[in-house]
């Protein structure tokens, strides 16, 4: 079950005292969350327990959501920090050229002549376009993800083909 749940968010913090938690969503859109109606949060020894979503109230950049069998505040502490996952079958079908950051992390980077460059480790946000973190032989490169750099993602084999720009890598990266 559990290679088949991807994070969608963190619990923060509580939010009152009816049992409500305030929640970062990690989609680019919080219009989206609404759409699940179960989620999943890790208990203490890491086992996935279902909640049934009750409410969703958008609270921009954050979530406020209220679960099924929380109804106290007391009853939110053992939640705070954890990850809110989902099925990955559950997720809308993405646009072409569009991707889940699931889906990217831990592919191989490769660049246009097939010569590899590492594994990508991280993504942060930029606001113009998503930067990947590649941990390559002689530490971490940073990619911006536009079509300028990034040729092709392929799923199935799960390697990004990039074209080289100059400042981004060394010759000696290469692999």
């Amino acid at each position: 079950m559990e290679q088949s749940l991807c994070p969608i968010g963190k619990v923060v913090k509580p939010h009152g005292v009816m049992g409500k938690i305030k929640v970062v969503y990690f989609g680019e859109s919080l219009d989206r969350f609404p759409l699940h109606q179960k989620i999943f949060i890790k208990d203490s020894l890491g086992r996935p327990e279902s909640y049934e979503v009750l409410e969703v109230i958008l609270q921009p950049p954050r979530l406020i959501l209220r679960l099924k069998g929380i109804e106290r505040v007391e009853e939110t502490e053992g939640l705070i920090g954890k990850e809110i996952f989902i099925r990955k079958e559950d997720l809308p079908e993405p646009q072409e050229g569009e991707y889940y950051w699931f889906e990217i992390l831990g592919m191989a980077v490769e660049t246009e002549r097939g010569r590899r460059i590492g594994t990508v480790k991280e993504i942060f946000p930029t606001g113009a376009n998503d930067v990947y973190v590649v941990q390559g032989k002689r530490g971490e490169i940073f990619l911006p993800a536009t079509g300028e750099v990034v040729q092709s993602i392929d799923r199935q084999r799960r390697v990004i083909r990039v074209v080289r720009m100059e400042g981004l890598w060394e010759d000696e990266d290469e692999i």
